[in-house]
């Protein structure tokens, strides 16, 4: 039996236009950057515009809702947009053209939305509500930009002259002068950032290394050996992390002169693990918690050893625990300023959080382009890191949280 196929509804006049206008713009886009050799980001810029316009035109043309989505997209975003430069930028600013031709380019973008939802476009696309996505792409949007934000930034200024950065007429977005290397020349060469990145790095590898050694026995012990008492002793040690650092560093100085380790980077391996310690324990008691004692039971009986059951049972469940505790006590270290300013003077000793505002800000000049590229160079390791272990560090907080 020959199979009946629903006849597919006629392409209307309006979406073939639509198709049409904007493969052209494609192609004038195109021939306009050819025409005045547009290159670099400019250049990358346009070319993404292009393709981009082709490939609406031609998922228009083809009727596919995914390209009448992402061009209803582009439009209620364009609206936001305008609305945004109107009122906080051309109205208070006095700049009338500006507004009328913000004013125009809303009122085009808001039609062309309108005819996406007319019922007879609605019908050539199956009758698909183009809101859900458009909401969701703009949610991700607004998120994405707000946390890409300050690297970009950071990129920007990293590159820039500082005639280029400290110019009020410049646009501070894009490079109105050639991009340099003088900030990164500075940065490297006159002043200890490898030397203070490697201070980090090796305090970091120690803490964290102590936090382990110290934490994974101590929940393992309180969370299946202690009974109810050991809930309660978590708690008990978890409170201790919640001790600001500035009622502490003074006791703790007394300590580090007396064992000599002042001006040291030991100093720092001596006092963060008693930051990191308890709070992993804490964290990692919940884990411990959630996985059955059957499994450590039948492990025994095959012939393992109580610590044979928990080193080739229990750690490598606990894999995303662990490595939350590897993160949050490798960024601590990247980022505590109390104890590293008090403990540690000389520069060759100094870490990255500490070295980098006092030896880049000399008085009231702000070596602004080397102080982006240190932030930029110490920042992407740890996105780099939290953004590998993304869904594992969520799981370790959340299941340290409920269960502990």
């Amino acid at each position: 039996m020959a199979e009946i196929k629903t006849p597919r509804p006629d392409r209307p006049l309006g979406v073939t236009a639509l198709s049409i206008l904007l493969a052209v713009s494609a192609l004038a886009l195109l021939a306009l950057a050819l025409l005045h050799h547009v290159a670099g980001l400019a250049g990358f810029g346009r070319l993404v515009v292009v393709v981009a316009f082709v490939l609406i035109a031609i998922g228009l043309w083809k009727v596919h809702n995914n390209a009448r989505v992402f061009l209803f997209f582009l439009l209620v975003s364009d609206m936001i947009g305008c609305l945004m430069a109107l009122f906080l930028y051309a109205l208070r600013q006095s700049q009338y053209r500006l507004a009328v031709f913000l004013v125009i380019q809303l009122c085009i973008a808001a039609a062309l939305a309108w005819y996406l939802q007319s019922p007879g476009v609605k019908k050539a696309f199956g009758g698909l509500n183009p809101w859900p996505t458009t909401v969701k792409m703009l949610v991700l949007t607004i998120f994405t930009v707000l946390l890409a934000f300050p690297f970009y930034w950071m990129v920007i200024a990293t590159f820039k002259r500082n005639v280029d950065l400290y110019g009020m007429e410049n646009n501070p977005f894009i490079f109105n002068l050639p991009p340099t290397l003088e900030n990164l020349r500075l940065l490297f060469q006159e002043t200890g950032f490898v030397r203070w990145l490697g201070n980090t790095a090796l305090v970091g590898v120690l803490v964290v290394t102590i936090t382990l050694l110290l934490s994974l026995p101590a929940a393992y012990a309180l969370a299946r050996l202690t009974g109810r008492w050991g809930e309660r002793l978590g708690i008990a040690i978890f409170l201790t992390y919640l001790v600001p650092p500035t009622l502490l560093f003074i006791p703790l100085s007394r300590v580090v002169a007396i064992l000599g380790l002042q001006d040291t980077i030991w100093s720092l391996v001596l006092v963060y693990p008693s930051i990191t310690v308890p709070f992993s324990i804490w964290l990692l008691m919940g884990f411990f918690k959630s996985i059955p004692k059957e499994l450590e039971d039948a492990a025994m009986v095959d012939g393992l050893t109580r610590f044979g059951a928990f080193i080739r049972m229990v750690v490598p469940i606990s894999l995303s625990g662990i490595l939350t505790v590897v993160i949050f006590s490798f960024t601590l270290v990247t980022q505590e300023f109390v104890y590293a300013l008090t403990f540690i003077s000389p520069e060759s000793n100094q870490m990255v959080g500490v070295g980098i505002p006092i030896f880049l800000v000399r008085g009231d000049v702000y070596f602004w382009g080397s102080l982006m590229a240190a932030c930029l160079v110490a920042s992407l390791p740890i996105a780099f890191l939290y953004n590998l272990f993304l869904d594992r560090f969520i799981a370790g907080f959340t299941v340290g949280a409920v269960k502990g």
